[in-house]
């Protein structure tokens, strides 16, 4: 077989790849072949940018990671800013690239699609980028690769074959077997922080991103701790919105930032505490007490706050552990959480309630929602609840525009059996609006609700804040239902909260691909 078959082989038959998202060309139609001789499923998104970000939702969704195949050149410049947003919220995704043929590599000849150093170009937002010449290297990096997603802190990987070698003649590459594994707790730390977190009478846990497949662990040591909840937004619905020790992702609060400054004691677990959550001016947030620090990630145990004790470990076993030897009874946990949850609600804009009231009703409980940069989703992102884990797929960390149909459809691919929800601006949905087309093509119920206020309405409020002249805001598509149809989609328009509930209800029961405009009043 060729090399690229090969790679596909290995990664199909070891790893377990069965979907890879990417756009075929002349100088990765190795790969392809390999997809066509493996039977992986291949999605063809209109642009490399999508096929990141189905990738992103997509793994986010199946707690697997997101495999991509794109091009030399403008294949890999195109997907590089989804492989930023995953890198940023620490998702695992695999780019398989082709790149110049080795008597050409960084020697500047100017072949087609020619980088200086394409590897290079991708390193500063992977765990690892590199470029593979032979089979040893191949084998060795992707093994590399699944330790980077399975036992350490997950970030995308790069991997990159010159043309030639992706035409060479190869047998089956031979596995790497050796697995690592996450990092566990020692017994005597988990005595020590349970010493600490047992003196506590007002404990708090602020849980992230990083506890997203500890949920069962999370609410077992909420439990038994008696302790409010406040979570990350990479982390909502790892414990559900509906448990009463649940404060959701109020970090950005005023009043869930003064209990975390008022608490005895606070456990950090697996979040970077970054300012995307915060949204305080940059400035570290305030803890009170004892601070415990959980991280798979040594290296961020000491940023942007400096624990008492730190612990690098697994988000699950530290915190399974924790749980069997800690035992408080139940007292005012609840109560504390439900004042926060309350605060919170109360601290939204009135204008955006009674759309988000309508959502809440009619989103059902086991819907995956993502979210894209827009006035509604970031109200959203704090209000409206989520009882599911690998449910809430809003990266505004790295905050790029036209996430969200992408994802959306990534995550449809991965959770077949659940209903997708998408909330989109109307500036930002015009920045993969072309995806609309592979969700048509892969035949996929998916609803998306745009927030239309005529331009970029949250941009146009900030340059009023600070006293400049707008421009360049006014942004507008003209039809928006017009070109959902012209993809293929149903579309319908409303104005109104209650229209809103209606069209939500009746397009999840019909199915298909389904566009709803909401016309947001002056």
């Amino acid at each position: 077989m060729r090399f690229g078959e090969a790679v596909i082989e290995l990664l199909h038959d070891h790893y377990g790849v069965d979907v890879v998202f990417g756009v075929p060309g002349v100088h990765n139609i190795e790969l392809y072949r390999g997809l066509a001789r493996s039977g992986v499923r291949a999605v063809s998104p209109r642009h490399e940018q999508g096929a990141g970000f189905m990738a992103d939702g997509w793994g986010r969704v199946s707690g697997r990671p997101g495999v991509c195949a794109v091009i030399s050149g403008p294949g890999l410049t195109n997907i590089l800013t989804p492989v930023g947003q995953a890198f940023h919220d620490s998702v695992a995704m695999l780019v398989l690239s082709s790149t110049t043929a080795t008597p050409d590599l960084g020697r500047g000849h100017g072949p087609l699609h020619d980088l200086a150093d394409q590897a290079a170009v991708a390193r500063t937002m992977t765990a690892s980028s590199e470029t593979i010449i032979d089979a040893e290297a191949a084998t060795a990096l992707i093994a590399e690769a699944w330790h980077v997603f399975t036992a350490g802190r997950p970030r995308p990987v790069h991997l990159t074959f010159p043309t030639d070698v992706l035409e060479q003649e190869t047998d089956s590459l031979v596995p790497v077997t050796d697995r690592r594994h996450r990092p566990e707790p020692t017994a005597i730390d988990i005595e020590t922080v349970a010493a600490r977190l047992a003196a506590a009478t007002n404990p708090m846990i602020v849980a992230g991103g990083g506890t997203i497949g500890a949920g069962v662990e999370l609410r077992a040591l909420a439990e038994a701790l008696d302790a409010p909840v406040v979570l990350s937004g990479n982390a909502k619905g790892v414990l559900a919105s509906s448990h009463p020790l649940c404060v959701g992702n109020t970090l950005s609060f005023a009043a869930t930032q003064q209990a975390l400054a008022d608490a005895d004691a606070v456990l950090v677990v697996g979040c970077e505490l970054s300012d995307a959550d915060i949204w305080n001016g940059g400035h570290p947030i305030r803890l009170g007490g004892t601070v415990v620090r959980i991280d798979i990630d040594a290296a961020q145990l000491n940023r942007r706050l400096v624990p008492d004790l730190g612990l690098v470990a697994d988000a699950a076993l530290a915190m399974g552990a924790l749980a069997t030897v800690l035992v408080r009874p139940p007292a005012i946990g609840a109560a504390r959480a439900a004042a926060l949850v309350v605060a919170a609600q109360a601290a939204h804009d009135p204008a955006f309630v009674p759309w988000l009231d309508t959502l809440a009703a009619v989103l059902p409980p086991d819907a995956i929602v993502a979210l894209d940069s827009t006035q509604l989703a970031y109200a959203a992102h704090t209000f409206l609840p989520c009882e599911q884990p690998r449910s809430w797929l809003a990266p505004f960390g790295y905050g790029t525009l036209g996430c969200a149909v992408p994802m959306a459809i990534g995550a449809k691919i991965a959770a077949p059996g659940r209903p997708v929800f998408a909330l989109v601006g109307d500036g930002g949905w015009l920045f993969t609006v072309a995806e609309m087309a592979t969700a048509v093509d892969e035949q996929l119920d998916i609803v998306v609700v745009l927030w239309d206020n005529r331009g970029y309405g949250q941009i146009k409020v900030s340059f009023d804040d600070v006293g400049a002249c707008r421009i360049g805001c006014d942004v507008s598509s003209a039809d928006p239902e017009m070109i959902a149809r012209g993809f293929g989609w149903t579309a319908a328009s409303v104005d109104r909260p209650a229209n809103l509930g209606a069209a939500v209800r009746e397009a999840f029961a019909s199915g298909g691909q389904r566009f709803i405009r909401v016309k947001v009043p002056s």
